[in-house]
């Protein structure tokens, strides 16, 4: 096989490389082609035929030169089938020794398409395989070559040492650009639970794979690992990393520290000091406003729980999430997205409710007391919930494990409760009482329709608008005279600069900027600079890409009305729950593996009784702690809905 050489390769419809490999096909389009010599030469032809296909095609191109281009192209069919059609068992190796290693994944997609195969052996895959295995992701792609080569390629896979990472691919791994290969129909279930068990024990076993082996799903009768499978994957992936911690002097951490200081004159400062952040809180202040309520509000005042818009402000954010963290690394396709700001936000949060409780005691309170007089007195006088919602709380000398068993099913209770008094304007026990399920947090209704926006991702304006307004990967930050201060991104651009001129952009970021003009998001002024012209809809855009959601109800009138002309343009949909749908998936991933595989499932594993044992008295208090973060965060979003509910009221009257 040959080096790369400077072939034209098509990779994608909107690949960047695209106008540089165009260019270059010119002169092969431009010359009279009767017949091919070479198999690179052919593959070559097929590449460029790719790009028309495709409707790729350059725009400098005149309409007669593009006719002409077409017209070359319809004849490279011919030349190729019959070029491709000597391909057979006897010279299929000689092809594949020519080949420019560029053209592999292309050799092996004319083999399927014009259906080479047939002239092929299994034998000769197989030797082919063996000299040359890492084509086997290649052939994986064609499913007329799985089935052909049924046989082969399930032996080569039970034998392969990277077949495990292949299968995970296949059904757990999340994959960005969304490959789908197939698997030969003789490999069985047991075969597949086999090879993974075996790439566990193996030296050369990627320890990245083994939490995604671990919470692997069933995936009806195709495939299924066992528990002593993936129990054994969880061992050796707590061993690698505990060996990697041992091992490594100089691995990156951080940490968190909170205290609540005396005479301190602001009633919150951070600072950053040797990786870790501090965090103060002025105790005079929480002194000084003690009432029971109060103490609950500093959840959102002070720990900010909650964002300006009352949307929970722990949840794990895309946007939030670096270059690397997006990309590299191997993710679960069914995983809760976790990088290092929603790990540093998660430590903060438990270390603020396991401090912020101690003084809560000094002050004669519990979490859980404030709690239940917020919830069962103050919110029924206060916003009209039904005053006999009730919240039973634990002994303070009840063991983390026996507090645990008495919160659990009380925070079920009160979403059922808001849940009956939102749909019949009460609460009745006798009705509450008749189903013992747990209510799925998605079925807990609001009080207020069309409480929640939402991008219609489904629309690929929408996706469009985002990218080019909001990204950090569009170019259209990247321009005279602002390249060094490196905005985050088109908006930042916008908001800092007055003075940007359309005529500084290169040709190629035209068609971008005219698609913002086209969408009314910009405009070009008489000096030729670059302006915001609907600076709401660049708002809710740029909300909604950082945050997936916006409260429909906290924005001003002028955003509503923005808001619901972009619902007429199917930019947007409206959701009425209680909880918005990160919230949802925030909470899920702590209570449940119902929708993320690496979720704690603390809800299940203490009604089924496979928590930890008694004695991990550590574990206990920590989750318990975990408890009751989300149900203060339960209770102010329950409050975030009756205020909202209430104030409508007063503004429809």
């Amino acid at each position: 096989m040959k080096q790369d050489i400077d072939r034209i390769v098509f990779h994608s419809v909107g690949d960047m490389s695209s106008g540089y490999y165009l260019s270059k096909s010119e002169n092969i389009l431009k010359n009279q082609i009767d017949n091919i010599q070479d198999i690179n030469n052919a593959l070559e032809l097929y590449n460029i035929k790719l790009y028309f296909d495709n409707g790729v095609y350059l725009k400098k191109w005149s309409e007669q030169e593009f006719e002409s281009f077409q017209e070359s192209v319809k004849k490279f069919s011919k030349i190729l089938g019959e070029y491709i059609s000597k391909i057979n068992n006897d010279n299929f190796q000689e092809h594949y020794n020519k080949l420019a290693t560029c053209y592999v994944d292309s050799f092996w997609e004319v083999i399927n398409n014009f259906k080479v195969f047939r002239a092929i052996s299994g034998d000769r895959i197989k030797e082919s395989l063996k000299q040359n295995p890492h084509d086997i992701r290649i052939i994986l792609k064609h499913e007329l070559l799985v089935k052909k080569y049924n046989t082969v390629l399930c032996e080569f896979l039970k034998e392969y040492e990277d077949s495990a990472e292949i299968i995970l691919t296949i059904y757990e791994i999340k994959d960005d650009f969304n490959t789908k290969l197939y698997l030969p129909s003789s490999l069985s279930v047991k075969d597949k639970e086999t090879i993974i068990s075996t790439y566990i024990n193996s030296d050369h076993c990627n320890y990245n794979y083994l939490p995604i082996i671990q919470n692997t799903r069933k995936h009806n009768n195709d495939f299924y690992i066992s528990d002593p499978v993936k129990l054994a994957a969880k061992r050796k992936y707590q061993s690698e990393t505990q060996k990697l911690f041992n091992s490594s002097s100089n691995h990156l951490s951080f940490g968190v520290a909170i205290s609540f200081p005396r005479n301190k004159l602001e009633n919150v400062t951070v600072k950053l000091e040797d990786r870790t952040i501090h965090y103060e809180y002025s105790i005079d202040f929480i002194k000084s406003n003690s009432s029971p309520y109060a103490l609950y509000s500093n959840f959102r005042n002070l720990f900010e729980y909650l964002d300006i818009q009352h949307r929970i402000n722990l949840i794990s954010k895309e946007s939030q999430l670096g270059i690397f963290e997006r990309h590299m690394g191997v993710r679960s396709k069914n995983e809760y997205i976790t990088g290092t700001s929603f790990t540093q936000s998660e430590m903060t949060s438990n270390i603020q409710i396991y401090s912020y409780s101690r003084v809560l005691n000094d002050l004669g309170y519990s979490i859980e007391n404030i709690i239940k007089i917020v919830f069962s007195k103050i919110f029924p006088e206060r916003y009209g919930l039904s005053s006999n919602v009730h919240f039973e709380i634990p002994t303070k000398a009840s063991s983390a494990l026996e507090k645990i068993r008495v919160i659990a099913p009380e925070f079920e209770s009160i979403l059922k409760q808001y849940k009956l008094f939102v749909e019949n304007g009460e609460v009745d026990y006798e009705l509450l009482r008749i189903s013992s399920a747990p209510t799925p947090i998605k079925n807990i209704p609001s009080l207020n329709a069309n409480k929640y926006i939402y991008a219609n991702r489904n629309n690929p304006e929408v996706n469009k608008l985002m990218h080019l307004l909001c990204s950090d990967q569009t170019l259209l930050t990247y321009v005279d005279p602002f390249k060094d201060k490196k905005y985050k991104n088109f908006v930042e651009l916008l908001a800092n600069e007055s003075e940007i001129l359309f005529s500084n952009y290169e040709e190629h970021d035209l068609s971008s900027l005219n698609y913002l003009i086209s969408n009314e998001c910009i405009f070009i002024d008489e000096n030729n600079y670059i302006k915001i012209k609907n600076l709401g809809r660049i708002f809710i855009i740029k909300d909604l890409f950082h945050n997936y959601t916006a409260s429909f109800y906290r924005y001003t009138p002028e955003l509503q009305a923005e808001a619901q002309k972009m619902h007429e343009e199917s930019l947007l949909y409206f959701g009425s729950t209680l909880f918005s749908e990160p919230e949802q998936n925030y909470l899920n991933y702590y209570l449940n593996k119902s929708d993320f595989t690496n979720g704690l499932d603390i809800r299940n594993s203490y009604l089924h009784g496979t928590q930890a044992n008694h004695s991990e008295v550590d574990t206990h208090e920590n989750l318990y702690l975990i408890y009751l973060k989300l149900i203060v965060l339960v209770t102010m979003k329950i409050e975030d809905d009756l205020f909202l509910s209430e104030k409508n009221k007063t503004t429809q009257n």
